[in-house]
């Protein structure tokens, strides 16, 4: 069976128009998917997100291509796990704006890794920023009266923070993979990303 090639936008609301998307990508081979939809939204929450994401789950799908990267998710966490996932899949990606493949020859492109890596960079940054916002929450909490501590088991304050440690695996997560796809995403442990699992939902939900 012949696999299927994918171009993807996204536009936020049905009053906006998705001609800009679909004229830069009218010279590419393949099936336009829509969604209007709000880009909060977690890219495997996404209607033709989640058609995609099942016919990835089918083999049937070669490449996907998009406008832009930010079209992969809702920031930069769930842009980074969207790509590592296609990645794990050998599904090429193809970013118009940047000219570039995820995959050349069969093989991984490293301009298309370097910027990856430096997402991954920014990923970080995002999990430090959510912390700060998180400590401000807390100090408000109190002022309040209606902070209650940390809940009794959890990690003490001194330990290491395993979604500091992993935030490729942090970004899995974020766009909601099961266990087995980011296990296969990242190449951690299934047991390391279950404690991380534990701990991120103890942090960030």
């Amino acid at each position: 069976m012949e696999k299927k090639i994918y171009k993807y936008a996204r536009i936020s609301t049905t009053e906006q128009n998705e001609a800009r998307q679909i004229e830069a990508l009218k010279d590419y081979k393949g099936e336009m998917l829509i969604d209007k939809i709000s880009g909060k939204i977690p890219f495997a929450d996404r209607p033709e997100g989640k058609k995609i994401i099942q016919a990835v789950h089918e083999n049937s799908i070669s490449e996907l291509i998009v406008l832009d990267v930010d079209r992969l998710g809702r920031n930069t966490l769930d842009i980074m796990a969207t790509l590592h996932f296609m990645k794990e899949c050998k599904v090429c990606v193809t970013v118009h704006r940047y000219g570039l493949k995820s995959f050349v020859d069969g093989k991984t492109n490293p301009t298309f890794e370097l910027i990856t890596n430096i997402m991954s960079t920014l990923a970080q940054i995002e999990i430090e920023r959510t912390k700060e916002r998180q400590k401000e929450g807390i100090a408000q909490a109190k002022q309040r009266g209606v902070y209650k501590g940390r809940v009794k088991g959890s990690k003490n304050k001194d330990s290491v923070s395993l979604v500091d440690k992993y935030p490729n695996v942090a970004a899995c997560l974020e766009a909601k993979m099961s266990i087995d796809k980011t296990v296969a995403a990242t190449g951690i442990s299934r047991s390391t990303v279950k404690r991380i699992r534990k701990e991120y939902f103890q942090q960030y939900i």
